[in-house]
């Protein structure tokens, strides 16, 4: 009677261990295959060295409200906009700036970077030198 009970227990041990351990996966749980998963995030600050500001940008409406838990005394500032809002895009200014071979490019980037101008990333092997192009916001 002792073994049968011990081997019933066991086995109730054995399905609830399986039972905890099948879990699925956040894609699994999509109702087709690609779609993307709720996204989550998770802010813990233990003091106010490790305050992280948060910027909630293009949520989508048709979703449920945000949820948010803030546990402790917060401290919130609202910072009042000044003037107008920014330009949605920036616009910039090029340039080329031809490198001759032979000659280290520092003193005419830096020189060009006293005006204002930056790398765009962009350079272009040309007879004689190296063509750079260079941006600044207009």
């Amino acid at each position: 009677m002792t073994k049968t009970l011990a081997c019933a227990l066991f086995a109730c041990l054995l399905l609830a261990v399986a039972a905890t351990l099948r879990t699925t996966t956040a894609q699994d749980r999509t109702s087709q295959p690609g779609q993307p998963t709720q996204g989550k995030v998770w802010i813990q600050n233990r003091g106010d060295m490790e305050a992280v500001p948060v910027s909630i940008q293009n949520m989508a409406t048709e979703g449920p409200p945000l949820r948010v838990q803030v546990v402790g005394t917060p401290t919130v500032t609202i910072n009042a906009l000044s003037g107008q809002a920014p330009e949605a895009r920036q616009l910039w200014e090029y340039q080329d700036i031809t490198i001759p071979s032979g000659q280290g490019p520092t003193a005419i980037l830096n020189a060009a970077g006293a005006e204002g101008w930056e790398t765009a990333g962009l350079a272009v092997p040309v007879q004689g030198g190296t063509l750079v192009v260079m941006k600044r916001p207009r």
